[in-house]
């Protein structure tokens, strides 16, 4: 192969990767019957940035992604994030309706994840929040997001900013637990006007209302025992969604009559057969939860299911279903916590270091546009190999790089000292030559 410097190389990688995203994104649009509402040079400028994410590795600011991409300077990739404001807005709609295009219902998950970002000092809506994962107290963003899955994709269909309470701490209990003010609003102001204040449960509660009125009809919804409140528990039923969740050790039911905690009441229960197929010990009851009604309460034991704590107790509010099926589908809310790790880890989500809210929001919705191109493009195969997995996906595409021989357009492998080029119309991109013409000039091989 001929040498070229890094600035032509990257170049003919982020060319593949541009049309990759280019097919993949139109597809999505024309599955979700709202392509036409979009303009067009609005979604050219947006796939810049989207393709920023994907080709650097870690830390994707705007002079980075520039400097991978050769093909745009920062400046115009930080004016994206005010200028995709139309695309952004529309995105929720659009994954929204590209499930509603596929043959299954599905199942939905609620659940918020912490955006560190631990040397801000100016950005809104970072507040300083416990972090579950460091065990300890970072400055970070907290998104609650709603997503919808069918066991095999995973698509975020609703997604919200939650801002920290205005309040003023006035005293202490007598048993040291610090007392506060309450303002009902945000500490985020607008224009200088201060937003309402809302709490993660009620924003997932308003996430899943809207989808539902965008027509949507998840067959359950799996949460954590943070939205399986009374409260939350009480909405689903009239939404008619069943609930798959996780109870504390220290929640009192009525079991025969008797108010009990489920620590206690697990003491009771004999679990004598060891469950192989789901590797654990399980058993299910129905009791009966105060403030809410009957439910199918799960005994797990010796779990060895990533989540933690090999003792569990989980509960369905459909009193129909078996006990190893109200396990698998509470389990499938796992592949929300998947989700956050490839979006932190593969996506950039916390490299955004605008200061104004409007394009945190929007660094966060190309994130999410990034992710969903990958999630849904088919498995990716070349040279024997076959990435299936977002993250594998991505560092696949970072190594292929796209050439011109003779003025046919080719792959060649950059992993490999002595790849030989693959014809583009041969390999699986063949549909990315037959229908976009690139506006930029491609390497010589």
């Amino acid at each position: 192969m001929n040498s070229y410097n890094i600035k032509l190389i990257s170049e003919g990688i982020a060319i593949l990767i541009l049309w990759i995203i280019e097919i993949s994104l139109i597809n999505v649009l024309k599955a979700s019957k709202v392509l036409d509402s979009i303009s067009g040079r609005i979604v050219k400028l947006c796939m810049f940035y989207v393709a920023g994410l994907i080709i650097v590795e870690k830390n994707a600011n705007c002079c980075k992604m520039a400097e991978k991409l050769g093909l745009v300077s920062h400046d115009k990739l930080t004016r994206i994030l005010g200028q995709g404001e139309g695309l952004v807005s529309k995105l929720g709609l659009i994954f929204i309706n590209f499930c509603l295009s596929q043959t299954t219902g599905g199942f939905v998950i609620l659940d918020d994840v912490l955006i560190p970002k631990r040397y801000s000092k100016t950005i809104e809506g970072v507040y300083n929040e416990y972090d579950h994962v460091d065990k300890e107290r970072v400055k970070g963003m907290r998104l609650v997001m709603l997503i919808w899955s069918n066991g095999k994709v995973r698509i975020p269909i609703a997604w919200a900013i939650w801002h920290k309470e205005d309040k003023t701490l006035i005293g202490f209990t007598k048993k040291g637990q610090p007392k506060y003010k309450h303002t009902g609003l945000c500490l985020l102001k607008i224009n200088g006007q201060a937003l309402p204040y809302k709490t993660k449960n009620r924003i997932g509660l308003e996430l899943l209302t809207k989808v539902i009125e965008k027509g949507l009809k998840p067959h359950y919804i799996a949460v954590d025992s943070w939205y399986g409140g009374k409260i939350n528990l009480q909405h689903f039923q009239r939404l008619q969604i069943p609930c798959y969740s996780r109870l504390k050790s220290n929640r009192k039911v009525v079991f025969q009559g008797k108010l009990i905690s489920l620590n206690s009441l697990a003491k009771l229960i004999p679990i004598s057969s060891f469950n192989y197929k789901h590797d654990a010990y399980i058993k299910a009851e129905q009791v009966y939860l105060p403030g809410f009604g009957n439910i199918k309460l799960l005994f797990v034991r010796k779990d060895k299911h990533p989540e933690k704590g090999s003792t569990k107790y989980l509960f369905s509010t459909d009193l129909t279903v078996s006990a190893p099926k109200l396990l698998l589908r509470y389990r499938s809310r796992w592949l929300i916590e998947t989700m956050f790790r490839d979006l932190k880890q593969n996506f950039n989500l916390e490299s955004c270091q605008a200061r104004g809210i409007k394009e945190q929001e929007a660094h966060i919705a190309f994130v999410l546009l990034a992710f969903i191109i990958l999630e849904v493009e088919p498995v990716l195969q070349f040279s024997s190999e076959s990435p299936d997995t977002v993250g594998k996906k991505k560092k696949f595409l970072q190594s292929l790089l796209l050439v011109k021989i003779q003025g046919i357009r080719a792959i060649i492998d950059l992993r490999k000292s002595n790849s030989e080029p693959v014809l583009l119309e041969d390999s699986f991109l063949s549909r990315v030559n037959s229908t976009l013409d690139s506006p930029f000039e491609t390497l010589n091989y």
